[in-house]
């Protein structure tokens, strides 16, 4: 799983609240085809869920601790 990716997707959904895969895609200048991907990987690991039937994700409160320790590991 590409780090990087991941952990911007974490910080456009807890920026957003809730997001398409489009609206990710769009805020990162990445392919929504790879942010699907990530999103996938990222809710088969519990830091993000469907906020609707829309298909917009929304941050766990998994997701958000998650943010946090990567951010007091970057300090």
């Amino acid at each position: 799983m590409e780090q990087g990716l991941e952990r911007n997707v974490l910080e456009v959904l807890a920026a957003d609240d809730t997001q398409s895969v489009s609206g990710i895609a769009d805020a990162l200048d990445r392919h929504p085809v790879t942010v699907d991907r990530q999103c996938y990987n990222l809710q088969a690991d519990g830091y993000i869920a469907i906020a609707s039937s829309g298909g917009a994700y929304r941050l766990t409160e998994k997701g958000r601790e998650r943010l946090d320790r990567d951010g007091s590991d970057e300090a």
